[in-house]
């Protein structure tokens, strides 16, 4: 996903990256940016994250700032035949590639969302799981973003979170703390119920209310035998 403000002053790096104080990547020409995110280097072990984030047939996931489909594609066949993906992005020559790349891997419950800058824009409302893999970093108004995400989710849906602390990369200044995402999931009332260690980078993160079949009422309850 590439985030941009127009009304806002970036100071552009070399990296590509909008300056500290806007949080937001820089507009990029397309097809640059899916060169970059098919980089064969990149580390993110897409089997490991679905895996561990037990998608079932049947499953509706936003995977939000899906970028190239790096993990859009793969999940919509995790949760096939009759679970929905929804591929959120704010860049419509970037959900082009992605419904051109699930149209090649003969995937047909992939659906394009073009989001908004403070929401998602997802046409229903009852998402199991909101996937964030390192883009929340890239969003302006973060709050804002997960106040509007939620409201899709169903009472006991996730959001996940796959991002990377500031004291875990030279380049710290584009990163979040995990515990500032902490404060704001639970300014809206999820908490961290599970936490997947699979990369040794970043923290990867699966919020839920108290709620129905939270993992975090499984939890009470077996602390409570």
């Amino acid at each position: 996903m590439r985030w941009r403000n127009p009304g806002l002053l970036c100071v552009f790096l070399g990296s590509g990256f909008a300056g500290a104080f806007a949080w937001q990547l820089a507009q990029s020409p397309a097809e640059k940016y899916i060169s970059a995110m098919d980089d064969p280097h990149r580390v993110l072990k897409v089997d490991e994250v679905i895996a561990r984030l037990e998608l079932k047939p049947g499953d509706k996931v936003a995977d939000i700032g899906s970028g190239s489909g790096s993990f859009s594609i793969p999940m919509a066949k995790a949760i096939a035949p009759n679970g929905i993906l929804y591929a959120v992005d704010i860049d419509q020559a970037m959900l082009d590639h992605v419904a051109m790349r699930a149209k090649e891997a003969g995937v047909a419950n992939l659906r394009t969302v073009l989001g908004e800058f403070d929401d998602p824009k997802i046409p229903v409302k009852d998402v199991d799981v909101a996937f964030f893999h390192r883009v929340l970093h890239m969003i302006e108004h973060r709050q804002a973003y997960l106040n509007a995400t939620v409201r899709y989710l169903k009472p006991d849906g996730r959001v996940v979170v796959i991002d990377k602390n500031r004291e875990d990369s030279p380049d710290s200044w584009m990163w979040l703390n995990q515990s500032d995402v902490d404060t704001w999931m639970a300014a809206i009332g999820f908490y961290p119920a599970q936490h997947f260690a699979v990369f040794d980078d970043r923290y990867f993160i699966a919020y839920q209310r108290p709620y129905g079949k939270s993992v975090l009422l499984k939890q009470h309850s077996a602390k409570k035998d």
